[in-house]
């Protein structure tokens, strides 16, 4: 990493001092000395797409921390798209992921450094590559969490996602250079919907967890039922992609779903689920584009980088997220 704090370094009274590395217990996630833990945080837009920097800002992370209560943030690495990092913008993925780290440890919040493609399967070269070289200079930091594969699409997990996974799984292992064995979180089938798909069939290895999605407007009370009877079959659960909105992320500005969104919360606080919020994002080309910015952008057009984030500049479903970081 550049400047700033000494490499895993935390800062006293922070989520990761306080926490310290974390692991997985059966179906929970808990910290360091066996405490359960719920990690409640925001995700990055695609950081190949993210041209403002919110997500890169320390000085707007630490505000997150202390007046959102934000423990943990998403590093969302486009891959195969324009300026992904297996399209032409390896580099600069790289120095932005570097950035979102070292931000995380100075501020000390945990990061979930995903892979963010619906296409992991066909890049798995570039996925080895990427996380053997993350987990080797990051992997003993207790602040970083990998997701090597952010929405699978109608594919099969026994045939195409376990062996991906796997691979990746054993490459983060083999790069890893502490005795921590750092979480990984798993993409499931179909857009992370399918967590069924894996009761029976985990990966057999330590600390790794299953990733779901949910977005309140289309997603409620059959996929609830779907997360649920899987975390009480055993399946280590975490959510690092919802929100209270169409599944399309609200576009053209879709009405906000609280009340669907709110049994999703009340499942996921009573049984200590993890979650990170889409997206830090203030949507002004969809505002250029379609005349107003997506549901799920957290901040008005123009908003600046590093604020002050007051609630007049808040846009969409980001004040009921910001209650449910409170809570």
């Amino acid at each position: 990493m550049g400047g700033g704090s000494e490499p895993g370094a935390q800062t006293a009274g922070t989520p990761v001092a306080s926490l310290g590395h974390l692991r997985v217990d059966g179906a929970k996630l808990v910290s360091e000395c066996g405490g359960t833990v719920q990690l409640k945080g925001v995700s990055s837009m695609w950081l190949n797409w993210e041209n403002d920097g919110y997500a890169l800002s320390l000085p707007q992370l630490e505000f997150m921390r202390d007046e959102w209560n934000v423990s943990v943030i998403r590093a969302a690495m486009g891959v195969e798209v324009g300026g992904g990092y297996a399209n032409g913008g390896k580099a600069n993925m790289l120095q932005q992921v570097e950035t979102m780290i070292e931000n995380a440890v100075q501020v000390g919040v945990y990061i979930i450094v995903d892979f963010h493609t619906h296409h992991a399967e066909d890049y798995q070269d570039e996925a080895i590559e990427f996380f053997s070289d993350i987990a080797a200079r990051y992997g003993h930091l207790p602040n970083v969490l990998f997701e090597p594969y952010n929405e699978p699409l109608d594919v099969s997990w026994q045939g195409v996602l376990r062996p991906y996974h796997e691979a990746v799984v054993s490459a983060i292992r083999s790069n890893d250079p502490d005795e921590h064995e750092n979480v990984v979180i798993l993409g499931t089938p179909n857009w992370d919907q399918d967590i069924g798909d894996v009761v029976g069939s985990m990966l057999e290895v330590a600390n790794v967890m299953y990733a779901v999605h949910f977005y309140s407007c289309d997603h409620q009370g059959a996929f609830l039922s779907r997360a649920e009877a899987a975390h009480a079959q055993g399946v280590p659960i975490f959510v690092t992609e919802w929100g209270a909105t169409a599944a399309d992320g609200g576009l053209n500005g879709t009405p906000v779903c609280s009340t669907p969104a709110d049994a999703w919360m009340r499942w996921a606080a009573q049984n200590s689920i993890s979650w990170t919020a889409w997206k830090l994002d203030d949507c002004a080309y969809e505002l250029d584009q379609n005349g107003v910015e997506d549901t799920s952008c957290f901040f008005k057009a123009k908003t600046p980088v590093n604020g002050p984030w007051t609630p007049d500049v808040l846009n969409g479903h980001a004040p009921y997220v910001i209650s449910k970081l409170k809570e």
